[in-house]
């Protein structure tokens, strides 16, 4: 069996039932007795002692990542500005975390940005891009598969609730960005004390990503104060 299949399914069924792991001994399948993939297999297996669905997603997620291609050997798609500073921050990133990055220029007119990338996709992730440029406040979404006409309506939805929101598509359809300034913060208000949020995008392969938002209202606290709210 392909190890990439096996970690799938070892991860969907730990989501949804990280019990039936507890007493079940599961054969190594001759495809994976090479040292490699058994190592592999067995960071996927420990996953499993996680009590959170999103943690123990992420670790799944940490596990795959290792046994595939890495960003920097995949070829990367063309957005504009702000697409490239999603996906240049995110190449930072030492491991295969869902922790937020956060930058800050600093001075009198700091750039401040927070990204998190999509768990349970391969390289390279879509990434939740929260920013205060030229202090306006955006909340945007950066694709490696360009998003087409009419795919801004998407829906979120978080452990505390669920909205429909109409974001533009936007840098030659790899960014997804939601509105700006007073709209867009309190877009972003209602994903505090969350701990992930769902993007449905209706008609794609990957219709859902998930983002880990644990700790946002802290985490955005500098973001805040550069863009004055």
């Amino acid at each position: 069996m392909n190890i990439a299949i096996l970690l799938l399914m070892t991860g969907l069924l730990a989501m949804t039932n990280p019990s039936a792991f507890t007493s079940v001994n599961m054969p190594l399948p001759a495809a994976t007795t090479n040292t490699h993939d058994t190592d592999v297999l067995s960071k996927a297996m420990r996953c499993r002692s996680e009590s959170s669905p999103l943690l123990r997603l992420d670790c799944y997620d940490s596990a795959f990542s290792d046994d595939g291609p890495q960003m920097a050997d995949v070829p990367v798609a063309k957005g504009g500005v702000a697409w490239q500073r999603a996906m240049d921050q995110e190449k930072t990133r030492d491991d295969h975390t869902t922790a937020f990055i956060s930058t800050n220029s600093g001075g009198d007119n700091p750039q401040v940005i927070l990204t998190t990338p999509a768990i349970g996709e391969t390289p390279p992730r879509p990434v939740l891009m929260f920013s205060c440029v030229d202090n306006i406040t955006r909340l945007q979404i950066a694709v490696a598969v360009p998003l087409k006409s009419g795919e801004g309506n998407v829906l979120l939805k978080t452990d505390r609730n669920q909205y429909d929101v109409n974001w533009f598509i936007r840098e030659n359809g790899y960014l997804l960005d939601a509105s700006r300034g007073l709209a867009g913060i309190e877009e972003i208000k209602q994903l505090f004390g969350s701990e992930s949020v769902t993007v449905s995008l209706p008609g794609r392969s990957s219709p859902h990503l998930i983002f880990n938002i644990e700790g946002l209202a802290q985490e955005i606290e500098p973001l805040r104060k550069a863009c004055h709210w």
